[in-house]
């Protein structure tokens, strides 16, 4: 949510901020008056700010130019996402462009035990849930490999049927964001979007981005908005 103690200077800023395609004019002074309106600011020894939003930091370091583009305004949106500052609202709307760019993507939440799937439509926050089989992992076979040097402990064999489900209420998609916690074979998205390319080739081209988030502490509206600003930083 945004701080409703933001004037309206910080308010152009911050929808700027998640504008695509970014602006060119998004002044450094006007992201560090922001900054420090918005969360604690410190200087470091070696050069830059840190800058603290709740339980988020950053480090922030002057451009040489006169205004933030490109990896810094990538960063900037990721950082406050995380801070649940992502513009709603009013916020969303002076935005414009950045409203209308998600307008068509299916964010996907998912780990082993459900996937939650946010349909398109901005602030859209009622996911439709699917739960493999065995939703509590309890019947997930181990197969481990025996005799070689990346011997790993073995890993769980796939529930196809879960991931085929969800691939076929994505199949009108067009583009799809995936959100996921693990890694390598502990992710439920890195499986979907191999089982994906594996079995609709045609779907997988429309999977734009992915990545990991604790879905334990991730409520849907920060779900929706994850992605969002996924597809704005692309």
């Amino acid at each position: 949510m945004t701080g409703s103690h933001l004037n309206g200077h910080h308010r152009k800023t911050l929808a700027a901020i998640f504008t695509h395609p970014a602006p060119h004019n998004i002044e450094w002074h006007d992201v560090i008056s922001l900054l420090e309106t918005l969360g604690t600011m410190t200087d470091r020894h070696s050069g830059g700010h840190t800058v603290t939003i709740g339980a988020e930091s950053m480090i922030v370091v002057r451009p040489h130019g006169h205004d933030v583009v490109d990896d810094e305004l990538r960063h900037l949106r990721g950082f406050l996402t995380k801070a649940g500052l992502a513009p709603t609202g009013a916020v969303a709307a002076a935005a414009g462009a950045a409203s209308s760019d998600v307008s068509d993507a299916w964010i996907v939440l998912i780990d082993h035990h459900q996937a939650r799937l946010y349909a398109p439509g901005g602030d859209r926050v009622v996911p439709f849930v699917i739960h493999p089989n065995d939703d509590d992992g309890s019947r997930r076979r181990v197969d481990h490999k025996q005799g070689n040097d990346d011997h790993d402990g073995g890993h769980a064999r796939e529930d196809d049927g879960y991931y085929q489900r969800i691939a076929a209420d994505l199949t009108d998609a067009a583009r799809i964001v995936v959100l996921s916690d693990g890694k390598g074979r502990a992710s439920a998205g890195a499986y979907l979007v191999d089982y994906v390319q594996r079995h609709f080739p045609l779907l997988a081209g429309h999977i734009v981005a992915t990545d990991t988030i604790d879905i334990s502490k991730t409520s849907d509206a920060e779900a929706v908005a994850a992605g969002h600003a996924l597809l704005q930083a692309a």
